[in-house]
């Protein structure tokens, strides 16, 4: 199967190419799941050379939102997300986030996620329901996505923008 870069933003604190301070994560659809590598670094911890709670769930709530947009190529934002902590994530280490649709009800997209050690051991498990993002908020949204041709430009992945 191949795989498909996804698009990426200047100043998500998850994705954002040119945030000093975020994870700067890159997204592909491969296997048919959503993934990402993490190498969390010093500066994300909550304790020394431990990543702190939150950033794991921003990186899983991010990872959910792309399994939730790849397949109607729609904008959503996060209803709810629900995290759950395994075990310990050390900085400096590489992990894996992976993600999947697990359903729908109406508008909403029901997704899960793992985040995976070296090993492929789970450290943490997610779940998050998305609701659509309203169109005045999308065309904000577009203006801080990047250019880059080894990934799907925004309008591609995003057609209905047009």
């Amino acid at each position: 199967m191949s795989t498909i870069y996804l698009p990426y933003t200047r100043h998500c604190f998850v994705c954002g190419a040119e945030n000093p301070h975020g994870l700067q994560l890159r997204f592909r659809f491969e296997d048919d799941e959503i993934r990402s590598d993490f190498l969390p670094k010093p500066q994300h911890t909550g304790y020394k050379g431990v990543v702190h709670g939150g950033i794991i769930g921003s990186a899983l709530d991010e990872t959910m939102f792309w399994a939730a947009a790849f397949e109607p190529r729609q904008f959503y934002v996060s209803a709810e997300l629900t995290v759950r902590y395994l075990k310990l994530v050390e900085t400096a280490q590489p992990y894996l986030l992976v993600a999947r649709m697990t359903g729908e009800k109406r508008k909403l997209r029901l997704t899960a996620a793992e985040l995976r050690d070296a090993t492929g051991a789970v450290c943490a498990t997610a779940t998050a329901t998305f609701f659509p993002m309203r169109p005045d908020n999308i065309r904000l949204a577009m203006e801080d996505f990047c250019v880059d041709p080894q990934t799907l430009s925004p309008m591609e992945f995003f057609p209905g923008l047009r």
